[in-house]
């Protein structure tokens, strides 16, 4: 590892839970169903967990709730393997596969790209140029019916990480901490592989929900940020 300290940063696409005033008429369930969502899909407490743990880091947050736009996915369907479950760039789907919201036509949905897709991803290219990435997320003890693998193992912690952007030094030095923290760490399980940014190193964090807890004073946050916030960053 590397002695100097590299930028750094963090990457939270899935903790918004902002639905746009002119988004609620695409929706075909009603108000409380579409809250009820948002919050299920949300990765509650990243960003908090983001500014806690790494303060001097930059940190980027989408801007309105995953089943509005997920930025983490491909804006091209016939790329984006969870397209055909209705989670692809826009939801049409709930986590349980019902329907929740109707197709939207070719302009419409190139107005939502235009809006919020397209400038996260210009500016996380921007961020992530000279910098090392943490996307960071968490995920839900038992796999939503929704989800494409859902018999592997669901570890308390998995780093994803892809060939070509995450230096395997770094996916060994995060392992070994993190055990040493206690934590039970996967390797690309449930989840596999980290998003291209462009960045110098990037590495998906993925903590289960189960460990988390509520920020604040709760032993749970206050473990997971310790451990965090002391963990290698790059090479």
């Amino acid at each position: 590892m590397n002695d100097a300290a590299p930028k750094l940063l963090i990457h939270v696409p899935h903790s918004s839970t902002k639905i746009p005033d002119d988004v609620w008429q695409e929706f075909v369930v009603p108000r409380d169903a579409v809250e009820n969502e948002a919050l299920e899909s949300a990765d509650l407490y990243t960003n908090a967990m983001a500014r806690q743990a790494w303060p001097s880091a930059d940190i980027l947050e989408a801007q309105v709730s995953r089943i509005v736009i997920d930025v983490e996915r491909y804006d091209d369907d016939s790329k984006e393997e969870m397209a055909a479950a209705g989670r692809g760039v826009l939801y049409t789907r709930d986590h349980r596969a019902r329907t929740i919201r109707q197709d939207v036509t070719v302009s419409r949905r190139d107005g939502l790209l235009e809006r919020y897709y397209r400038p996260h991803w210009a500016r996380l290219r921007s961020l992530a140029a000279d910098a090392n990435l943490v996307d960071l997320h968490t995920y839900p003890v038992e796999p939503w019916p929704i989800e494409r693998h859902t018999h592997v193992s669901r570890p308390e912690i998995d780093l994803g990480f892809s060939d070509g952007l995450t230096p395997p030094a770094w996916v060994d030095a995060l392992t070994d901490h993190f055990r040493r923290h206690d934590y039970e760490v996967g390797h690309n399980t449930p989840y596999v592989g980290v998003i291209d940014a462009g960045a110098k190193a990037a590495v998906m964090i993925e903590i289960r929900r189960d460990i988390v807890g509520t920020p604040g004073a709760d032993p749970k946050w206050r473990r997971l940020i310790a451990a965090l916030s002391t963990m290698p960053i790059g090479e």
